[in-house]
């Protein structure tokens, strides 16, 4: 194994245990000697992995004391954020597992969604809105035969287009680092609905697409509204799909 791989591994095993409080901040992790041990890499690529979570301000290397790791959300920025997404779209076993942050991330989407969609409308061209409205017609031609995965795909692809419309460049940055978690949570909404909810999907976006192009700015904020009641709605039924889902685990 190149010693890239290696110094890969290293970061892949901390990111997940930090980001899912497997170690917790203020905790001192073991000694390089014990660490390249466990995780069975050379000391020089074990220093690698950790000095690069030290950049990302994860780790903190104290010379003649050991190796501390950080409160996360104090320190950590958008290169993190996006290394661990990246990681969780890996395993996505640890992402099924821990309803607690697919609740968060619902929760991140429907405050960070809406105004993204305001801004949008703002700075949309006619050519943009034609873009969005070929998308929504592709997934609603997926409805009778229940292709949810493309459904899942297509609806990516409208809120990336949505980000590009904005063109704001920490937006963009935002969307791109949790693209991986927008899929996941995505195909695990959609596979849990029938054709009747995949028809109400598409139906809103028509909906809000239909009032950008009418124009008339309250019918515009009363559909993101709407808009805003649709994804708490999501929000509530992942709560209860994941709460049955450790129900049947546990017994």
């Amino acid at each position: 194994m190149a010693a890239t791989q290696k110094h890969e591994k290293v970061v892949d095993a901390l990111v997940k245990d930090i980001f899912l409080g497997k170690l917790k901040p203020d905790t001192k992790l073991p000694t390089e000697k014990q660490l390249s041990e466990e995780m069975r890499v050379d000391r020089t690529s074990l220093r690698m992995g950790l000095k690069q979570l030290e950049s990302m301000k994860v780790l903190s290397i104290r010379q003649g004391d050991g190796i501390y790791v950080n409160d996360y959300l104090k320190n950590a920025g958008l290169d993190f954020l996006g290394l661990t997404f990246q990681k969780l779209e890996e395993d996505t076993n640890n992402l099924a597992v821990n309803p607690y942050l697919l609740d968060e991330i619902w929760e991140f989407w429907i405050m960070f969604w809406p105004p993204v969609l305001e801004l949008a409308v703002k700075r949309a061209s006619t050519r943009d809105i034609k873009s969005l409205a070929e998308l929504i017609a592709r997934q609603e031609e997926c409805i009778s035969s229940m292709d949810r995965k493309t459904m899942a795909e297509l609806l990516i692809s409208i809120q990336d287009k949505t980000a590009e419309i904005v063109n704001n460049t920490l937006v963009l940055l935002l969307f791109n680092s949790c693209r991986p978690l927008r899929k996941k949570i995505i195909e695990m909404l959609f596979d849990s609905m029938d054709e009747t909810d995949l028809h109400g999907v598409v139906e809103i976006e028509k909906f809000f697409l239909q009032k950008v192009i009418n124009g008339v700015e309250v019918e515009i904020a009363e559909a993101l509204n709407a808009l805003r009641q649709r994804y708490e709605a999501y929000r509530q039924r992942m709560r209860e799909l994941m709460s049955g889902s450790l129900t049947a685990r546990q017994s």
